[in-house]
């Protein structure tokens, strides 16, 4: 079985529910004009009882058909008024609700795609995407179509005990008869179901966990043809969720059950109580009729209100859960301004006095910085290091390619360099205090988005015009762009057109010409290139090191025979550095790999 991840943090009830507090407390007075006007909507409904009890009466009594008539249009006049009421009650308030949950949502949305990669890394991938799809659903259902129902029945609740309470306070008392059962049902089914439900959601992430890795790994899977193996994981994690659903399902079976049997024994409380007061004259029959109706108007809102609580219970699972990822962006802010400690990178920004741009094509950077990596240590985990007291130096202006077996560190280094996560210890230091956002990454795992060609590539510079474009793919060898056939307006991606990966991967050397960054590392940036791509893509990225620091980890050593320096890695350190040459010569372990590289690779 695959080791569990960590877990993204889950906010506590107490923080829950100040994190609700706040954000309902900014839409106050709308929530306060939408439950004014469903509590409007309950009172008036509430004189339905008295009505037809009044009816009642009038029947008995035979009383004249003006009565009869006057009471049955107040009757239809409640009805409407309490429906339009309801109606417009209920909108307002899933209105309000709605405009909270779409800003939690993009704050969670925003908090997600700026966490350190360490973070998302060292928990489940299906973790994230379940906060932000099952979670924000569970809790827009909940907002949507349990809360106005929610609202109206705790009102209805109310009232009707008042009505109760006006036609005889003993009937009133009778009716808390069924009190207790509800009472029991809902402390055994609340003690529970918090805990269910989160291990549900937990259970479906690992299930989804298991899915997700089986179809990212299917190729090694079926190289090592270990199906059985990932389909027993898929198999055991599929289990293990069901059967806590099944408790789930268990444990709303006995609630509603026991919900039954309250309204049922209040009931017939009600009725033999309203029997023994007409026997006595304390009341009339229409009161007694009526004391029943409110009574039996009682059994929709009490399990409405009840039986919601699974609904609520789901929902305030999925809220910590959103809560806790906001919270992550909440302290990665306050951590912003912290320094001077092991494991941080001096951060500042370039301003407009560095240097002008040239004119011709897409602007160059006139900034060169200078690199330097001060005893850094990483690890993802928290126990075995990825990387162990690294230092070299990357000249400004100049080029440096990392180089190393499969799992040595390289792309580790590269991602901290370009500002993806923190060391663990030590400093990375770029010029004087270059931001993240002065640096540009480009990996082998190159995102096509969805929409035209200029659209893929205004992601790098919003502003950048048609020409500047042009320019980008002229300088990165991507003519095929430019062809007739082809175009800036061209769809790209499902429903329009599929670029093989050397096609994607000039696009994205493409927006580093136009981001124009400082510094640009570039993480195996043409590894998924065919035979036919190779040269273009070789020349685009001697193109987009050029005029700018650059860190390349190396995929194929020819790269590394073009860069300035050379890093080999092993084992997370630094096992040898220096310039290609001069490695060579002291017959090491570049030495070996480049032999042993030379002597196998096709001719170029």
């Amino acid at each position: 079985m695959t080791p569990a991840h960590p877990t993204l943090p889950i906010a506590g009830p107490r923080r829950t529910r100040r994190e609700l507090r706040r954000r309902l407390g900014a839409h106050r007075g709308r929530l306060a004009a939408a439950l004014l006007t469903l509590l409007s909507g309950t009172a008036v409904t509430l004189a339905t009882p008295a009505i037809l009890g009044g009816i009642v009466d009038a029947v008995t009594e035979q009383s004249g058909r003006g009565r009869l008539t006057a009471l049955g249009v107040a009757l239809l006049l409640v009805a409407a008024t309490g429906a339009a009421l309801a109606h417009a009650g209920g909108r307002m308030l899933v209105t309000v609700v709605q405009d909270v949950l779409a800003a939690l949502r993009e704050d969670v949305f925003e908090t997600a795609i700026h966490l350190p990669v360490a973070t998302l890394e060292s928990s489940d991938s299906s973790d994230v995407v379940s906060r932000v799809t099952r979670d924000v659903e569970a809790i827009s259902e909940a907002a949507s179509d349990v809360l106005p129902d929610i609202t109206n029945a705790g009102f209805t609740i109310g009232l009707s005990l008042v009505g109760l309470a006006v036609l005889d306070p003993r009937l009133a008392l009778a009716g808390l008869v069924c009190l207790p059962i509800h009472i029991l049902a809902t402390r055994q089914f609340l003690a529970r179901s918090h805990v269910v439900y989160g291990d549900i959601r937990r259970l479906e992430s690992a299930r989804g966990q298991s899915v997700i890795e089986a179809v990212h790994g299917a190729e090694t899977i079926r190289t090592y043809r270990t199906q059985d193996l990932h389909l027993g994981e898929l198999s055991g994690r599929g289990e293990l969720a069901i059967e806590r659903q099944r408790d789930g399902v268990k444990l709303r079976n006995r609630f509603t059950g026991l919900l039954n049997a309250a309204e049922f024994i209040g009931l017939a409380a009600v009725l033999l109580c309203g029997y023994a007061l007409l026997g006595s004259g304390a009341i009339t029959l229409g009161a007694a009729t009526a004391a029943a109706l409110y009574f039996h108007r009682l059994f929709g809102p009490v399990g409405a209100l009840l039986g919601s609580l699974d609904d609520v219970q789901r929902a305030t699972v999925g809220l910590a859960r959103l809560v806790g990822i906001t919270d992550l962006g909440r302290d990665r802010e306050e951590g912003d301004g912290r320094g001077g400690a092991d494991g941080r990178r001096e951060t500042g920004g370039r301003n407009d006095t560095d240097g002008p741009h040239e004119t011709d094509g897409p602007a160059r950077a006139p900034y060169r910085p200078e690199i330097e990596v001060k005893g850094v240590s990483f690890s993802y985990d928290g126990t075995r290091p990825a990387l162990s007291d690294v230092f070299l130096r990357v000249p400004a202006g100049s080029s440096l390619a990392l180089v190393g077996a499969s799992g040595s560190g390289k792309t580790t280094l590269a991602r901290l360099i370009a500002g993806l996560g923190e060391p663990s210890q030590g400093r990375i230091t770029v010029g004087d205090g270059i931001a993240p956002t002065g640096r540009y990454l480009v990996t082998q795992e190159v995102h096509l988005f969805g929409g035209t060609l200029a659209d893929n590539l205004r992601l790098a510079r919003p502003t950048a015009t048609d020409d500047e474009l042009r320019d980008a793919l002229r300088e990165v060898g991507a003519d095929w762009a430019l062809g007739p056939e082809s175009g800036l307006d061209t769809v790209l991606g499902p429903g329009g057109t599929l670029l093989d990966d050397g096609s994607v991967q000039h696009l994205a050397l493409a927006r580093v010409l136009l981001a124009d960054p400082p510094v640009a590392v570039l993480d195996e940036a043409t590894a998924e290139s065919g035979p036919q791509a190779r040269n273009l893509l070789r020349a685009a990225l001697e193109r987009v090191t050029r005029d700018r620091t650059s860190v390349i980890v190396a995929h194929r050593l020819e790269q590394a025979r073009a860069a300035d320096r050379v890093v080999v890695l092993a084992r997370g350190r630094v096992a040898e550095q220096g310039t290609h040459s001069e490695l060579l010569a002291r017959q090491g372990e570049y030495a070996a790999l480049w032999h042993a590289y030379t002597a196998t690779a096709p001719p170029s």
